[in-house]
């Protein structure tokens, strides 16, 4: 999405939902931390992109955002993590409009997690739950109490920077933990483990919510004078 053509032009969005689910990894993730036997039999589509983080399950319970800003737009600073506070901000203020509360992840409570990962009694436990980009948190992440709502990623190039957000309309541990857990007992971590770390928009506002309540919102937000 980022090219030559986006020097000079405005900010766009770019709503996104898979029909059919697949698996997502991060850059630097491998597909040999996948359980081979559950990949085989459902036969899942394995696709990587070109930011960080880890592994995320697409398909119709995940709402993705994209948006493309050219080079030296005032919302991308010098300061990679300062870049995404604005990001973070408008998407609970879209949320807030559908009933629900959430806030931002400060740096420092994201330094605190990813922290965990080097300590010798919680290393093994957060590193499996790592696996899973809604098994942590970074900074400017949406997040109600404690458990993960909306993750953010980014790629920035010459030529412009694309922020990314990803919504749990639904979120189901079941399948991911298949995925990712190489025994039964990790799976089992998995399962209980990415419950408390992220929530779906349907369990926060005790309905389902539609991918087009959530675009009206967000871009209503955006157009909003005070935004």
């Amino acid at each position: 999405m980022l090219t030559d053509s986006t020097v000079g032009a405005a900010g766009r969005l770019y709503w996104s939902q898979a029909e059919r689910t697949g698996l997502v990894l991060g850059f630097s993730q491998h597909a040999n931390v996948l359980n081979q036997e559950t990949l085989e039999r459902l036969q899942l589509p394995i696709y990587h992109r070109r930011a960080g983080g880890t592994a995320v399950l697409v398909g119709p319970d995940l709402l993705s955002l994209d948006v493309i800003l050219p080079t030296e737009h005032p919302l991308i600073l010098p300061d990679v993590v300062e870049s995404y506070r604005w990001f973070g901000e408008a998407w609970v203020a879209a949320l807030h409009t559908l009933g629900m509360q959430t806030r931002i992840v400060p740096p420092a409570e994201a330094h605190a997690q990813r922290a965990l990962r080097k300590q010798a009694e919680t290393q093994a436990y957060e590193s499996l739950l790592h696996r899973a980009c809604y098994g942590t948190l970074s900074a400017y992440e949406v997040v109600s109490g404690k458990r993960k709502v909306v993750g953010l990623d980014m790629v920035r190039r010459r030529v412009g920077t694309l922020l990314q957000a990803g919504v749990l309309l639904h979120w189901d541990t079941e399948l991911l933990a298949q995925l990712l857990g190489q025994t039964d007992e990790e799976q089992q971590h998995l399962r209980t483990g990415l419950f408390e770390r992220a929530i779906g928009l349907d369990v926060l506002v005790g309905r389902s919510v539609t991918a087009q309540e959530v675009i009206s919102a967000f871009e209503r937000v955006l157009l909003s004078p005070t935004a």
